[in-house]
């Protein structure tokens, strides 16, 4: 469990093309968005959905 934690932890997407987006602030609000859309799971599968929907919003 905790490997596939580090794993997905370590592909998180953490830039933006977009210089505008490319901030702290965004992230946070575009990682709670994610957050509340994908609520955590026992199994951890909330990480990958996660992931896919930081790199929707264009987080790469």
């Amino acid at each position: 469990m905790c490997a596939i934690s580090l794993t997905a932890c370590a592909q998180f997407p953490s830039t933006h093309p977009d210089p505008a987006k490319n901030n702290s602030t965004t992230y946070k609000a575009d990682m709670k968005d994610c957050a509340q859309a994908y609520t955590e799971t026992p199994n951890g599968s909330y990480l990958k959905q996660r992931v896919s929907c930081m790199e929707l919003k264009g987080w790469q």
